[in-house]
């Protein structure tokens, strides 16, 4: 009887490890998130963007908050190839670089760019690094999750 119990204990053992050592253990490496495209889009009336082409909305106005100005009318929106979001609009002075969680996005890095705030802001994709241009004044940046570089 005793040798009964402890080799249906060992079966058992040994089959959940096998179903655990079956689990998902798929990976695909080297993804690129970025894309090649700034979003332009306008808040709505309780200040949520949306961006059908990439299929992501959120509130800006913590982001309105944080820049301390009461509304912009359009916010450039681009995302690396890391997969971080980095968000600005004219009068801001800083580029927002944002990464995705689960159902959120965390505040990664908060870089400022001029003290004047942008003019006419534009985001490009420039492969290791984001490049940010007033066209108000033509000067550039060049931005990536760590800051300015």
């Amino acid at each position: 009887m005793a040798n009964y119990k402890l080799s249906t204990l060992i079966i058992s053992v040994a089959l959940m490890m096998s179903v655990a050592a079956c689990g998902p253990s798929l990976v695909i490496s080297d993804v690129d998130y970025a894309q090649p495209i700034e979003s332009v889009v306008s808040p709505d009336a309780d200040n949520i963007i949306k961006d059908e082409r990439y299929a992501i909305s959120f509130s800006v106005a913590p982001i309105l908050e944080e820049e301390n100005v009461g509304s912009a009318d359009e916010f450039r929106l681009i995302r690396n190839n890391r997969g971080f979001y980095f968000i600005t609009a004219a009068g801001f002075t800083n580029v927002y670089v944002f990464e995705p969680a689960d159902g959120e996005l965390n505040l990664k890095r908060k870089i400022e760019i001029t003290g004047d705030g942008l003019g006419q802001p534009a985001l490009n994709q420039r492969g290791d690094h984001i490049e940010v241009i007033d066209r108000a004044t033509g000067e550039t940046y060049q931005v990536n999750e760590e800051g300015r570089r």
